[in-house]
């Protein structure tokens, strides 16, 4: 049988290592965990889990340390987490689906809690994660997967809650701007880098770096679709709608297939059509076809983006849609699908509009 192993790299993760270790002790045949320099008690909880524990100086590369927690693992296949994730229960079976399949690189759905406007959100990506030993890392931050091998998705979800309500960006971007010292034309570093200062809701330095990845990329990159929505997000951010409406309509053919692209569009004419009814009001039908479109191509975890823009998000936005327009029969159907779905707001709704 093969065998697994996990490769994890840490530094003071007390608060989340052994929530992660646990979620994923029973599934992997050892535990590797490479520690850059922890100073509390992170390699002592690691231990008392069941993990072989390493240490590794921190070189300002992610690669680097990966690439020592690889090379300690023994097992045939190897399973990436950070110590800020949980292995979803269940995960046993699946992991053992993909790795008795021909050699790949496994894609792990990661999904990511976050705040937007107040409330909890959650972002999907598809990341490279489980794959056979021998493969390696490259890039200071942001790493990728080095390998000829075809990448799959496969059905295992992880959570990550890392991020939430913290700000990493400080260490981020030193690293990155180190990335685009080397490469200052990588499409993928840009856009990593953008990220982050929109992160800092610092948004014009963010559109400066988006426009620059939008400007280098091939539009076959695997992050193409994400790159437009974040893109064209941005610029909404600063009011630059007919900036914003441009790119839409450069690319709306291309993305016709990812649900995100056709919930930014539904929010996008919402914002285009109220800064400019007069001249407008004959883009207002293409909110409800945006959103219309999302509850029609669904849910799509293998192409990342937000939890419910193929779903309740969607829903609930044509329920407020047919609301405003005076169509209350439509608005409550929206709205209740949006409900059954367990969306928090679609039900205040609900008990409003009773």
């Amino acid at each position: 049988m093969k065998t697994v192993s996990l490769a994890l790299i840490a530094k003071n993760e007390e608060a989340h290592i052994k929530n992660c270790l646990h979620s994923v002790q029973n599934v992997v045949d050892e535990m590797i965990v490479v520690d850059t320099g922890s100073t509390d008690n992170t390699k002592q909880i690691a231990v008392e889990c069941g993990a072989k524990v390493y240490d590794f100086p921190w070189t300002n590369s992610f690669a680097d340390a990966r690439n020592y927690a690889l090379q300690q693992a023994s097992s045939d296949w190897i399973l990436v987490l950070d110590a800020d994730e949980i292995l979803e229960v269940g995960s046993a079976e699946l992991i053992r689906e993909f790795i008795t399949g021909s050699p790949a690189i496994g894609r792990v759905n990661i999904v990511s809690k976050y705040l937007d406007n107040g409330e909890v959100r959650y972002d999907c990506s598809p990341i490279s994660r489980l794959f056979p030993k021998g493969v390696t890392y490259t890039g200071r931050i942001h790493e990728q997967v080095i390998s000829s091998l075809p990448h799959r998705m496969t059905r295992i979800t992880v959570a990550h809650e890392g991020y939430f309500q913290t700000d990493k960006t400080e260490r981020n971007l030193s690293l990155l701007m180190k990335e685009l010292d080397e490469e200052p034309n990588n499409p993928y570093l840009l856009m990593q880098t953008a990220r982050e200062y929109r992160n800092r809701h610092d948004y014009h330095t963010a559109n400066q770096f988006f426009s620059r990845s939008y400007q280098y990329a091939t539009k076959e990159e695997g992050y193409y679709p994400k790159l437009i929505v974040d893109y064209v997000y941005n610029m909404m951010k600063l009011g630059q709608l007919d900036e914003g409406y441009i790119v839409i309509q450069a690319e709306e053919e291309r993305l016709a297939f990812f649900p995100d692209f056709h919930f930014l569009l539904g929010m996008f004419y919402m914002d285009y059509v109220l800064g400019d009814i007069a001249t407008r009001v004959e883009k207002l039908p293409n909110i409800e076809t945006s959103f219309l479109k999302c509850m029609e191509l669904g849910e799509r975890k293998e192409l990342g983006g937000v939890l419910g823009a193929g779903s309740f998000l969607a829903a609930y936005n044509l329920g407020v849609y047919y609301e405003v327009i005076g169509d209350s029969g439509k608005a409550l159907k929206y709205y209740r699908l949006s409900s059954d779905q367990g969306y928090q707001k679609a039900m205040d709704r609900l008990r409003l509009l009773k």
